[in-house]
């Protein structure tokens, strides 16, 4: 059969129907000539209470009967569980590559494929994803054997297939609104969706799931470069165009959704 007329088999949705999730998804995009338009810093300058409920980050029903949960040893926490307190962001990193071993370790302890029952069809990820259809890919900049390139993750090999031999300093400053910080990061990892992945099964609630599934990676990541010894920062502020032009991307069935810069603390 056909993948083109079984694909429209499978969608309930008119050809030419509106699409309201990837209307959404290229409305929300970054570009150089918006980023002034989707960022309102000045609002918190100009309005002392927005910033408090900002700095508060939760909702105080304090007004309503509570039950007071016992107190938490933080230092106490910390020393148990460890990896499960993520350390505070970090923008800065030592200039020195991450060794081949070590970025293989962050990326299948974050998103890479482990075995379960030998009979099961597919094999689980250490994160969750909705109807485990795992929509989402991960690109790497990444200086590896002496030269700093562009690379796709294949999840299923557990390898690094070299896109671009090389990036250069110029291209790497040319995607994001804080150029320096995005150029001194030794390992820069790019989460993309491949949203029909998701939306073959649960339709726009599908465009909803990879993002949810972005989120628990970017935690994940972080988590992992912590126990690992490492640092990270999760990056918002690239813009989309730009990465979508070097992964070589449509923008429209595969499309940026954010970034994690990490390395050796400094």
């Amino acid at each position: 059969m056909n993948p083109i007329t079984f694909w429209h088999q499978l969608s309930d949705e008119p050809p030419d129907a509106p699409d309201l999730a990837e209307d959404f998804h290229e409305a929300s995009k970054c570009y150089r000539a918006t980023i002034g338009r989707l960022i309102h810093s000045g609002r918190l300058d100009r309005d002392p209470d927005l910033a408090h409920a900002t700095l508060q980050g939760s909702r105080d029903l304090s007004h309503l009967p509570s039950m007071p949960l016992p107190p938490i040893d933080a230092d106490a926490e910390r020393r148990a569980l460890p990896v499960l307190l993520r350390e505070p962001s970090c923008r800065s990193f030592a200039s020195r590559p991450l060794a081949e071993a070590l970025l293989g370790r962050v990326l299948w302890l974050s998103y890479g494929r482990y075995p379960q029952d030998p009979a099961a069809p597919f094999r689980r990820r250490p994160i969750a994803a909705g109807g485990a259809l795992y929509a989402l890919e991960v690109y790497v900049i990444a200086e590896l054997r002496g030269r700093r390139g562009l690379h796709h993750y294949n999840v299923g090999h557990h390898a690094l297939e070299q896109l671009r031999p090389t990036v250069t300093d110029a291209e790497l400053r040319d995607l994001a609104a804080e150029p320096d910080l995005v150029a001194s990061a030794p390992v820069i990892l790019l989460i993309t969706g491949l949203f029909n992945r998701s939306r073959c099964k649960y339709g726009l609630r599908g465009y909803r799931f990879v993002l949810l599934e972005a989120g628990a990676l970017i935690h994940q990541v972080q988590l992992v470069t912590q126990a690992l010894g490492l640092r990270s920062v999760a990056v918002a502020g690239l813009y989309d165009d730009a990465v979508e032009h070097l992964c070589d991307l449509d923008g429209v069935d595969e499309s940026f959704i954010n970034a994690v810069l990490l390395g050796h603390p400094p």
